[in-house]
């Protein structure tokens, strides 16, 4: 319909939904490019709508993710139009057609990524709608949810281009390298509150099992602040500036929350003897990404920060400066290499390839689909079942085995008092399982 313009919400989405269908070495368009690139771009109107409904987003693009793997190489379906300038499948041009009829039965003069959704759902025969209606969307919800009447962003006519092969990764760069948003008062209030409590060990004030307690838990709020900020400076880098908007550039650890992972699973393994599982989250737009090996790097960068402030906490002990202050002030030195030693054990246990640790991602851009197709459908049980295989297996024991022997070839010291502090850190409420 020549009446009908794209917004400019819907031109991002297809640019997004192009560079994933190239990643795949996709040239047609399907409804699930469409439906994840809606998912992958930043402040998407139609994502917005989605948000309304008790929809994990999460296991979305996962599911969506493993069947655009199960293709990749070849278009699975024939050439079935275009769709202002760009090439869709049959699949993609029964959801944009449909598109174009719900905007036309709602008297609206443009496509946008609310649109398109409803397009995928009102349509019984498109892969999109299928996904979301197995996810408890239908049509009628949608359209009630989405008040497609209300402004909700600039709509002005926009001319997709034709067949674009202009990456978001190429867009990202207007946004100046290194011009990185100011550091968060709260990270910096809480590496205050981090000092005043190792001044507080050092200098023998109050409860020594307490204060261990409460220094090794900020220092470790901090070190995942620094851990996933590594991902996301590397991400930025690297083409996808939606970390910018997302905050991730800020240190803020309010950022890098995610119920499951920031909170259930790490006092669980914490309990479990200490066990350092990684605790942040951050949602990186790998479609802006394009390398392979710059995406490698962004699942390495976190583990690599994390190993780097681990040896910055050790260096007092590799120089022997702990020796002349040992006597009056062991507690500080024991909390010191307590969470020195939870680093080096987040590095390792991060370089595990297991779907939903670092190391699987470093590895996820080489796998071929059908191995990546298994791991996505695992989604977040992923880590469930590594906790179940590192609490119940010998396995756990070997890894803790051997992160002991690694802290001791760097500092037999630093090995000796992370015992201690071990022990300083449970008698805070006197409990282990283990």
């Amino acid at each position: 319909n020549p009446l009908l313009t794209l917004s400019q919400d819907g031109l991002h989405v297809l640019v997004t939904a192009r560079a994933i269908a190239s990643a795949h070495g996709h040239e047609f368009l399907t409804s699930n490019h469409i439906l994840l690139g809606v998912l992958e771009t930043q402040g998407s109107l139609g994502a917005r709508v989605l948000d309304a409904f008790p929809i994990k987003q999460d296991q979305l693009k996962s599911r969506l993710r493993a069947y655009i793997h199960l293709d990749a190489g070849q278009d699975k379906e024939p050439y079935g139009g275009e769709f202002f300038g760009l090439a869709l499948s049959e699949d993609g041009a029964r959801a944009m057609s449909e598109a174009v009829a719900a905007a036309e039965a709602e008297g609206l003069d443009f496509i946008d990524s609310r649109v398109m959704l409803l397009g995928m759902l009102r349509r019984l025969d498109t892969e999109g709608g299928e996904i979301l209606r197995q996810f408890g969307l239908n049509a009628d919800a949608f359209k009630a949810r989405a008040a497609l009447h209300q402004p909700a962003a600039a709509s002005r006519p926009l001319k997709a281009p034709s067949r674009s092969r202009r990456s978001p990764a190429r867009r990202s760069q207007t946004w100046p390298r290194l011009n990185l948003p100011p550091i968060s008062p709260i990270f910096l209030l809480l590496l205050a509150v981090f000092g005043g409590l190792g001044y507080m060990l050092y200098a023998g004030i109050g409860d020594p099992n307490k204060l261990t307690f409460i220094f090794v838990l900020a220092g470790w709020i901090l070190s995942v602040s620094l851990h996933e900020f590594g991902h996301a400076i590397v991400a930025y880098w690297g083409g996808d500036s939606s970390v910018v908007h997302q905050g991730y550039l800020t240190l803020d650890p309010l950022k890098y929350t995610h119920p499951l992972m920031s909170i259930v699973f790490p006092i669980i393994f914490l309990l479990l003897g200490g066990i350092p599982l990684p605790g942040g989250a951050v949602y990186i737009n790998r479609a802006a990404i394009r390398k392979p090996w710059m995406q490698s790097a962004v699942s390495a960068a976190g583990p690599i920060m994390s190993l780097l402030f681990g040896l910055a906490l050790l260096l007092p002990f590799v120089l022997g400066l702990d020796e002349m202050t040992m006597r009056n002030h062991a507690p500080f030195w024991a909390a010191l290499a307590l969470l020195a030693f939870f680093q080096i054990f987040a590095f390792v246990l991060n370089l595990i390839p297991w779907p939903g640790l670092d190391g699987f991602g470093i590895l996820e851009p080489w796998l071929p689909p059908h191995i990546l197709h298994y791991a996505y459908m695992l989604g977040g049980m992923g880590i469930f079942f590594f906790f179940l295989l590192f609490v119940y297996t010998p396995f756990g024991s070997w890894v803790g085995q051997s992160i002991w022997l690694i802290l001791d070839a760097i500092s037999p010291q630093a090995s000796l008092m992370a015992f201690i502090g071990f022990d300083q850190f449970f008698g805070f409420f006197n409990f282990q399982l283990f």
